[in-house]
């Protein structure tokens, strides 16, 4: 058990290590010291408390509530967007008082923007949270480039930013599920179910 744990830890570290976002970050934070100095301070914080929370989450053995995943999520966003200003960000949260795993809605919607959205004008994700017959229900939809299905399970889930590995954590963590809809040049929505009741445990 503790070895499977010690694996999905490992496989998480690999997949959060994205030196292409740490690289062009740095560079936009460069440009913006030139011709927005304030703006460039508040990338650099940003940055830091994405870089923090990601380090965070690592040593994090059990679920975490979901506005701190929420909030980590919003920082990467906001930084993305800065590169892609043509990309919408679109925040639909009716439920927040239940926890998941860290590091599980970010790296979902860090598929939806490089896979999805990046470079398509009028480019959006659309995060939202709900409670339904007692289950807490996490979505991620886009109106990107989408992809099929059936590819990505030959592929073995490798082409997209830790999915098998939070699809796993989330089916052994909190028995929940996590289900991928996708239609190329359409878009794409993931699905989390997250039981209920945890907070009476």
């Amino acid at each position: 058990m503790s070895t499977n744990s010690d694996d999905q830890r490992n496989q998480l570290l690999v997949s959060q290590i994205q030196p292409h976002f740490i690289f062009n970050t740095l560079s936009t934070i460069q440009a913006l010291c030139r011709i927005d100095p304030e703006k460039a301070f508040d990338t650099i914080e940003k940055f830091g408390s994405y870089l923090r929370m990601n380090l965070e989450s690592l040593g994090e053995p059990t679920l975490i509530p979901f506005q701190k995943e929420l909030e980590h999520t919003r920082i990467y966003a906001e930084i993305e967007m800065l590169r892609y200003p043509e990309i919408h960000i679109v925040y639909d949260i009716r439920d927040d008082d239940f926890e998941l795993p860290a590091l599980s809605v970010q790296p979902m919607v860090e598929n939806a923007i490089r896979h999805g959205v990046r470079g398509k004008y009028g480019g959006e994700v659309v995060i939202a949270s709900r409670e339904e017959g007692g289950e807490h229900i996490v979505t991620i939809r886009d109106n990107g480039r989408g992809f099929d299905p059936e590819a990505l399970a030959e592929d073995g889930e490798r082409s997209h930013i830790g999915i098998r590995n939070v699809r796993e954590r989330i089916e052994s963590m909190c028995q929940g599920t996590m289900r991928i809809e996708s239609e190329p040049w359409k878009g794409t929505t993931v699905t989390m179910t997250i039981p209920g009741g945890r907070e009476e445990a």
